[in-house]
């Protein structure tokens, strides 16, 4: 992690007294975690109040860890007029009146200023927030409606961005990235402990555990390196309550989850020439195996993990409405394009995926375009 943007972070945080935290509408467990780790942190300071924002409901796996029950859906919305006037440092007094149809606020300033409309500036701002700290999002419309309907709001304040995954956008005030970490709650570790070196208590080590746990698969992921493992016993040590993490995140899967994914099984699908691979579930998988649209990334992680050498896999989903997405994850060639393939694609990135919408169709004819608009992205078809 570069040093100044780690002091710039810890700097901004410290001065803000309002500071709201995002995780995407689709987050990891990894993200989920560390922001419950920041916000149990920061709640250690009396003086600053925290708001932990999550566009979906906490996943029930996740609602056993400290914090969990703080978080709400949507932001705190309180209208602030914020006035801004040059050439003076002081005001006299503030006086309201009630005219028609509203209110009417006076300012009045020390006798011998000279105020003219161009030295005074009127900024409305409708949340109460100083900074916006985000965690696994790629770029701002990950946020999906948080993002959209309170875009002013983002563009107006500092963003601090933490995220370790190669595809993030670097859209913040402050990009808090690093790509050769295993997982988000490594760096939210270093940033707490550059706020606050012993603010780590057993539910802030809980937390960040089960973010590490999250993001390495239970320490299984290739990609898992020494620092994750040394974090991990330093969590250890401050008394993480590992067993109950694992029973929660690793020895328990959802029955629904379990049933959807056996599904997709059933149906996998391998063009070995193209080195592609897919599955179909159809409106009527979701109902019989009570699993919802939200569980296809989990459900494309369980299938990814199965399969190796992949160029491109995608599960083809039909709603209820009879309508029809394609979820695509790229593999490892594949994925330094995915800009550039998002792009062909008209696609929408969706928590580490790109997914397409399809015209209407019956299933049997999406299944063929599905396969058509896939196949042009991979290598053979890429001039």
């Amino acid at each position: 992690m570069s040093l100044p943007e780690m002091q710039q972070a810890v700097a901004v945080i410290k001065r803000s007294k309002n500071i709201a935290l995002f995780v995407p509408e689709k987050p990891s467990t990894d993200a989920f975690s560390s922001m419950m780790a920041l916000s149990l942190a920061l709640l250690q300071d009396t003086e600053k109040t925290i708001y932990s924002i999550s566009p979906t409901h906490v996943p029930e796996e996740l609602q056993f860890l400290p914090g969990s029950s703080q978080i709400t859906m949507k932001p705190d919305i309180q209208p602030t007029l914020i006035v801004d006037i040059a050439d003076t440092e002081s005001i006299e007094r503030i006086t309201q009146e009630h005219i028609t149809g509203g209110m009417r606020v006076h300012i009045t300033l020390p006798s011998g200023i000279d105020l003219t409309k161009d030295l005074a500036e009127i900024h409305v701002r409708q949340l109460p927030y100083d900074c916006a700290i985000l965690f696994g999002a790629s770029d701002l419309a990950d946020l999906g409606e948080t993002f959209t309907e309170f875009a002013d709001f983002f563009y107006n304040i500092p963003i601090i961005n933490i995220d370790h995954k190669p595809t993030n956008e670097y859209f913040g005030t402050i990009n808090v990235v690093d790509i050769t970490a295993s997982s988000i709650a490594e760096i939210t570790h270093e940033l707490i402990t550059s706020i606050a070196p012993d603010a780590i208590n057993q539910d802030i080590a809980t937390v960040l555990y089960a973010g590490i746990v999250g993001a390495t698969e239970s320490f299984q992921k290739p990609s898992t390196t020494p620092r994750a493992f040394q974090l991990a016993a330093e969590l250890m040590n401050k008394h993480a309550q590992t067993d109950v993490v694992i029973q929660h995140l690793v020895k328990t899967k959802p029955l629904s989850l379990l049933k959807i994914a056996g599904r997709t099984y059933a149906r996998l699908r391998h063009d070995e020439h193209g080195q592609l691979f897919w599955s179909i579930l159809r409106s009527l998988d979701f109902h019989e195996s009570e699993a919802t649209e939200a569980q296809i990334p989990l459900i494309m992680h369980e299938l990814t993990n199965n399969i190796s050498g992949y160029n491109a896999a995608f599960i083809l989903c039909e709603n209820e409405a009879k309508e029809h997405v394609i979820y695509i994850t790229l593999g490892k060639g594949l994925a330094k394009r995915r800009d550039e393939i998002q792009a062909q694609l008209s696609a929408k990135k969706q928590n580490g995926m790109l997914t397409v919408s399809l015209p209407p169709s019956s299933l049997e004819e999406a299944e063929v375009l599905a396969i058509q608009k896939v196949r042009q992205i991979l290598p053979q078809f890429h001039s």
